[in-house]
């Protein structure tokens, strides 16, 4: 449920493609193989052809075939290595075969750009038109804010969401094979390499140097994607400081941070400082090593 939030919540593209093409290949490489496997994953291939072939189409495709490849690839090669460390690999190798490829054509990222910045529009249109006329100028005011961060960031929160969807097919996957409850570790355990520290730090750098906007989109880019994954760290060194929380307690505090806004915002800065610091803190193995010697 918690990659699905993720895959949901940050979605730029179908998260049904993002989910379902990971599967798909997942299932028909690595299994379980039997009837049921190959009948989802053909039904999965099929649904994804469907559709008006536009530009965005291709892009949300080829974006989900390539990352499915790499995940696949890298499951394979590194079969040792927990979720988090073969999701980011396989992100990381998409994000370069995907430079590569814009490199060489540069007119394709500009369309790109375009037909998100068109949807994002339309999306932001649409609420608007779901409020009704009493409040419709103060949500559009709102929306045309929440469009341009999208647009400016909308790399990142694909990156985001491509991690929730790998997620939610590993798991889907875990089930069909009867391994459920085993691939995942529990929350409070989540971390990721301490090198990757510099990326967020490169981002900032690119923001707060003046050496153009495309460098400022990328670092900005660089800082909100590393800087959600440190809130995801932040959060499991806190969860792991008290304990845990059962879920009931998790879904009520989510709700009540939602709905009073700088109450989120607070507890997103302290779990982002508390995520950064662990890099070289290492709050978890200290607290476990004081408590092993007691």
């Amino acid at each position: 449920m918690g990659f699905a939030a993720i895959a949901i919540v940050f979605a730029v593209v179908q998260p049904f493609l993002l989910v379902g093409v990971p599967l798909a290949l997942l299932l028909i490489v690595h299994g379980p193989h039997g009837v049921r496997s190959g009948v989802i994953a053909t039904a999965i291939l099929v649904m994804a052809l469907l559709g008006e072939r536009s530009g965005l189409w291709w892009f949300e495709r080829g974006w989900a075939l390539v990352l499915a490849g790499m995940f696949v690839w890298t499951v394979g090669w590194r079969p040792g290595w927990s979720f988090s460390a073969q999701a980011l690999a396989a992100l990381g190798l998409t994000v370069v075969a995907a430079a590569l490829i814009l490199a060489t054509s540069p007119g394709v990222w500009l369309d790109v750009d375009a037909l998100m910045t068109a949807r994002a529009s339309q999306s932001a249109r649409t609420a608007a038109e779901i409020v009704g006329t009493s409040a419709k100028d103060v949500v559009q005011a709102l929306m045309q804010r929440v469009v341009a961060f999208q647009v400016l960031v909308f790399p990142a929160l694909l990156g985001m969401s491509s991690i929730g969807a790998l997620g939610v097919a590993v798991a889907v996957r875990a089930w069909l094979g009867g391994e459920c409850g085993t691939v995942f570790g529990k929350l409070r355990s989540f971390r990721f390499n301490d090198h990757l520290v510099w990326f967020w730090l490169l981002g900032l750098i690119l923001i707060l140097a003046p050496v153009g906007p495309i460098a400022e989109r990328i670092g900005g880019n660089a800082v909100f994607f590393m800087g959600a994954l440190y809130v995801l760290r932040g959060m499991a060194v806190l969860l792991s400081l008290v304990g845990g929380i059962s879920a009931t307690a998790g879904v009520l505090g989510g709700l009540v941070a939602v709905l009073v806004y700088p109450i989120l915002a607070l507890l997103l800065s302290v779990m982002l400082i508390v995520g950064l610091g662990d890099t070289w803190l290492n709050v978890r193995s200290r607290v476990k090593g004081r408590d092993s010697g007691e």
